[in-house]
């Protein structure tokens, strides 16, 4: 009993309980709950024995390799490895046969084990197969720890105490023999009664006998060995080259851990084995020298990242062969799915030319925004060039929301008309991996990785002609190449995922909507997130190359996206397509008699900044009363109508609800109440009649993309304030008003969408080439850093005469119509994206034409 009082005894057992209650753990959580008591006990004892060899033998493996033995350890594992070898003294020195079945444990049995505990809670049945060989190689393994100690005798066995003799070497190595054995022999009944049963033909008996099957189960057999590939197609496989990488690594640790030689230290003595420990597989160099930080670090971290490196291999190959088997399958029943596509559509392609599926990935097609823009004007345009055309969009909305609704929604908001007889909604139910919420830390890469999640959905449901992403989601592309490596890959993008402008924020430590205060004011963390944002930058950037044909919103995207797939000035650079505007509507409404309403449209999300707006009126209001006095307040100089701000945009779930919720709270405590009015969700005819009498069009956003609100703005004639950065202060709103460019300083290139007209200039110079001395006549709108300084730009404008203002609303409106209109971006659509697509298109049908005539 004095044994049980032991600290190391407590250890080493309560160790083993702790792997216990782990595998009991993840059975509740993996297993059904309807499982059978056998199938409970099977995976308990599967999931034990994975998370044993993959740490307990793991650390053992590693202890007693290179100049290391359990016994001269210092670290836990070695603490608890000792507790063993004090009832075998093999363990506590580095035995030659134990640690050879130690690389057997950890790199072939350990991964087994956790492979067939998920093909037992998957209910796969070829989990009786891998069980066999699992428990095969359990029984050598435990069969020759310590009988052959007592048939020959040996005295390294501790026999005298009967917690050393009946637990360690009797109790725990039956489990490791009764076990097994159990679980053999039940597949081994389950594998007999389904050869027997199943009529299967056996080759390798060369009997030729099949029995309880029809003639044409027998045929159908016979066809599907005939259509089994070849020896080199398995080998060059994904299934092949992922084993054959597998087995490589443990080839490469094995030669790594093998000795080289045998010192004289490593020679048993006469009685047996070293009870000391000092028989090593390789001899230190200097004995006399004490360990290192850095080697106490290894000895630590090592046994730890050892199991986890191999846990995550397995999962890799694992991941690859299931994906390489659901590809397969796709690829071979996508004929099926295009045909049944085309006849819910009433189109055959036997007697009509060939159509084109275009895919468009757009999980939020329903949000109303920008981008939804973006995306039904390119669906519009397509089914009206080309007949033959049929649209597929994979979005979460539905069957949320169904087809006829979020085409009413996109036709009520931007005023585009779609055939729907033409258009296939195809759900993603795993959209919600996507969503900023779902990823608490991390954000950038969950969602990353859950948008390779629904790539593989979207891609398994119906594989298109050409893929077109209109959000941006860069990782979906490498995923679109595995299923089809000709597939046309287009992309547009907003915004990219990561820019510089992040990481610098993040080395400069300053914060923001992407870099927390926490994170800004600590050293250590901002230095690893910068690992993390460089790392993942590195990742972002080979994914965004996979795609044939990427262009941007605007001049601050192109930049960026420049830099991160390292495209110099010389070379085929990202091209720029500005996002459409409907300026036809907002054109025909005057640009006289306008109320003192300042109007904000955009999206209730964070990086928005409706709060600042407020602050902005706030501000304004306390420096400038008058201009929030009505006629009743006996301000006889007051001769118009008080400021008041309009806030619009589109709610789009329950954060933006909650949102809207705390900026009505926060107006409120700024006393704003009769000052301020939200509209959420409002029809496109409601917010073209509010834009056609306001004054000012407000935008807070900092690093705005593009700011497709801010050309809504001018087209409608209001008088622009914007943030000084990206789209709006270098694409659209150019000549500033209040701050010129200086004549050294260069700004934006000359204008995009096939238009020079009232483009942006360089070098501070004017569009038409002349100087800009005359800034306050040509310049199109105002922008405006700081809260102080928003209000103040707008007391000047409310200050300000009709007569004053009205070149520039026109001059404004003007740039609206010619560069960002409709027709503006079906010109760049066609030239800068479909071109590139349709010209690989062809290429590829005319290649597949050519072979089939060749076969022929």
């Amino acid at each position: 009993m004095d044994r049980l009082l032991n600290l190391q005894t407590a250890l080493s057992l309560g160790y083993v309980g702790s792997m216990i209650a782990a595998a009991h753990l993840s059975s509740h959580l993996l297993l059904p709950p309807t499982s059978w008591r056998k199938t409970r006990l099977a995976y308990l004892w599967l999931a034990f024995d994975a998370i044993c060899n993959l740490t307990l033998e793991a650390s053992f493996l590693y202890l007693s390799t290179q100049p290391r033995t359990v016994n001269a350890s210092p670290s836990f594992f070695g603490y608890l490895w000792q507790e063993y070898a004090a009832a075998g003294k093999r363990w506590g020195s580095a035995d030659p046969a134990l640690v050879a079945m130690g690389f057997i444990s950890v790199l072939i049995a350990g991964p087994l084990a956790g492979y067939c505990a998920s093909l037992l809670a998957k209910g796969d049945k070829t989990y009786h197969y891998w069980l066999v060989v699992l428990s095969a190689d359990e029984l050598c393994g435990g069969w020759a720890t310590f009988p052959p100690g007592w048939l020959a005798g040996s005295g390294e066995l501790e026999t005298g105490d009967w917690l050393l003799l009946r637990v360690y070497l009797v109790v725990m190595k039956m489990v490791w023999v009764v076990v097994p054995l159990w679980l053999m022999a039940d597949s081994y009944v389950f594998v007999a009664q389904s050869l027997s049963e199943s009529g299967v033909v056996d080759a390798t008996m060369g009997m030729g006998v099949v029995t309880r099957k029809s003639p044409r189960k027998s045929s159908a057999a016979a066809k599907q060995q005939q259509q089994t590939g070849t020896i080199t197609e398995a080998i060059t496989s994904s299934r092949g080259i992922s084993g054959s990488a597998y087995f490589l690594v443990l080839a490469t640790i094995f030669l790594y851990i093998m000795p080289s030689g045998a010192s004289a230290s490593s020679t048993p003595t006469s009685s047996g084995y070293d009870p000391d420990g000092s028989t090593i597989l390789f001899a230190p160099r200097n004995n006399t020298t004490s360990p290192s930080l850095l080697s106490t670090l290894r000895g630590i971290l090592t046994p730890i990242l050892l199991p986890l490196f191999l846990i995550t291999f397995s999962i890799t190959v694992g991941a690859m062969q299931v994906a390489d088997k659901a590809i397969r399958r796709v690829t071979r029943t996508n004929r099926t799915r295009r045909r049944k596509l085309l006849s819910s559509h009433n189109i055959s392609e036997k007697d009509s030319p060939k159509r084109t599926i275009i895919g468009f990935f757009h999980p939020y097609c329903n949000a109303g925004g920008g981008g939804e823009r973006v995306l039904y004007e390119a669906i519009s345009l397509h089914l009206s060039l080309d007949p033959n055309v049929v649209v597929v969009i994979y979005t979460g909305d539905f069957p949320a929301a169904s087809k006829e609704q979020i085409l009413a929604k996109a036709s009520a908001r931007f005023g585009i008309s779609i055939d729907s007889n033409r258009i296939t909604l195809i759900p993603l139910v795993r959209r919600w991996m996507v969503q900023d919420t779902a990823w608490s830390c991390f954000t950038l890469l969950g969602q990353s990785y859950g948008s390779v999640w629904l790539a593989f959905e979207a891609m398994s449901q119906l594989v298109p002609d050409v893929w077109v992403d209109t959000m941006g989601y860069a990782f979906t592309y490498p995923v679109v190449g595995l299923f089809d490596r000709k597939l046309p890959i287009g992309t547009y993008v907003h915004y990219p995922v990561i820019s510089t402008d992040m990481l610098t924020r993040v080395a400069k430590r300053e914060a923001g909507h992407t870099n927390d205060a926490s994170t800004a004011n600590s050293r250590l963390r901002s230095t690893v997130k910068l690992i993390y944002y460089r790392i993942f930058a590195l990742l972002y950037s080979w994914a965004l190359g996979r795609a044939d044909k990427v262009v941007a919103n605007g001049s601050w995207t192109q930049n960026h996206l420049n830099q991160l797939l390292g495209r110099k000035k010389g070379k085929e650079q990202v091209s720029v397509v500005y996002p459409p505007c409907d300026t036809s509507q907002l054109s025909t409404y005057s640009l006289e008699r306008r109320k003192c309403t300042i109007v904000s449209l955009a999206q209730f999300r964070p990086e928005k900044e409706h709060p600042t707006q407020l602050r902005i009126l706030a501000h304004l209001k306390s420096t400038h009363p008058e201009l929030f006095a009505t006629e009743n307040s006996g301000d006889s100089s007051r001769s118009t109508p008080p400021v008041k701000l309009l806030i619009m945009g589109s709610s789009r779930n329950t954060e933006d609800e909650r949102r809207i919720s705390l900026l009505r709270s926060l107006s409120a405590n700024l006393g704003l109440d009769k000052d301020v009015e939200f509209i959420v969700n409002a029809t496109w005819s409601a917010v073209t009649e509010r834009l056609g009498d306001a004054s000012v069009g407000l935008s807070t956003m900092k690093d705005e993309h593009f700011g497709i609100n801010v050309v809504e703005f001018m087209a409608a004639g209001l008088l622009t304030l914007s943030h000084k950065s990206a789209g709006p202060w270098l694409d659209i709103v150019f000549p500033s008003i209040n701050h010129p460019v200086d004549s050294g300083g260069e700004r934006s290139a000359t204008s995009h969408n096939g238009s020079e007209e009232d483009g942006p200039g360089k070098n501070g110079e004017a569009p038409n080439g002349e100087s800009k001395s005359g800034q306050e006549a040509r310049g199109l709108g105002y922008h405006a850093q700081s809260v102080e300084e928003y209000a103040s730009i707008l007391a000047t404008i409310f200050s300000q005469s009709q007569a004053e203002l009205m070149p520039v609303r026109e001059a404004a409106r003007k740039r609206a119509q010619t560069v960002f209109g409709r027709e503006a971006f079906a010109t760049a659509w066609q030239n800068e994206v479909w071109s590139a697509l349709e010209l690989k298109l062809n290429r590829n049908r005319n290649r597949s034409d050519a072979s089939r005539e060749k076969a022929e």
